[in-house]
C-alpha cells in the first residue's frame, strides 16, 4: 500500500468560522449561568468561611466613578452626582471617612451600591480598609463578606458584635 495523499471527502474539510464565544457570557443558557455563579459563590464561601450576602443594586442606574485626585467615589445618575464616599490613602490602607447621599436619593439603595463597588474596587487593590465613617460599617455588618478587607490592627469604626 502507498502512502499517497488522497483528496479529502466533503464532509470532512473544516468549517468556516461563523460564531464566537465573549468574555461575558451571553452564549450562556440560564442554567450554566447559574452553575458558575453558585461554584464562584461557594469558593469566596470558602476562603471566607462565610456565605456571601448577595448585594442589592440601588433603585437607580447609578454610575460609580473613582476619582483618584479628589480621594473620592462618585455615585452618577445622567450628569447628576448623588452621592460620594471619601477616603485617605494611609499606607496600603483605605480610610473611608464618609458617605454623603442626597436627600432625594437616600433610603433607595444609593448608599449601598457606592460602598460596596468601592469596597470591590479597593479588595481588587490588594488594600485593606480602615472604617472611619458608620454607613460602611453598617454596610460591611449587612454584608458580611467585605469583613475580611477590614484592617485588623487599625479596623476604625467597629460593630458592637466585634467589641
Amino acid at each position: 500500500m502507498t502512502d499517497t495523499p488522497t483528496s479529502q471527502p466533503d464532509d470532512c474539510r473544516p468549517m468556516r468560522k461563523t460564531w464566537s464565544f465573549s468574555d461575558y457570557g451571553e452564549w450562556l443558557d440560564e442554567g450554566t449561568t447559574a452553575l458558575i455563579e453558585d461554584i464562584g459563590a461557594r469558593t469566596r464561601e470558602s476562603a471566607t468561611g462565610r456565605a456571601p450576602v448577595p448585594v442589592p443594586t440601588s433603585d437607580y442606574p447609578i454610575n460609580v466613578v473613582h476619582d483618584f485626585e479628589q480621594h473620592s467615589y462618585g455615585a452618577w445618575l445622567g450628569q447628576e452626582q448623588v452621592a460620594y464616599l471619601s477616603y485617605r490613602l494611609v499606607g496600603r490602607r483605605v480610610a473611608l471617612w464618609s458617605t454623603a447621599v442626597l436627600p432625594a436619593y437616600r433610603k433607595r439603595g444609593v448608599a449601598t451600591e457606592l460602598i460596596v463597588r468601592a469596597l470591590d474596587d479597593i479588595s481588587a487593590s490588594g488594600r485593606t480598609v480602615t472604617v472611619s465613617c458608620p454607613v460602611v460599617r453598617e454596610v460591611i455588618n449587612h454584608y458580611p463578606q467585605y469583613e475580611d478587607l477590614v484592617d485588623k490592627e487599625h479596623p476604625g469604626v467597629r460593630s458592637p458584635v466585634n467589641r
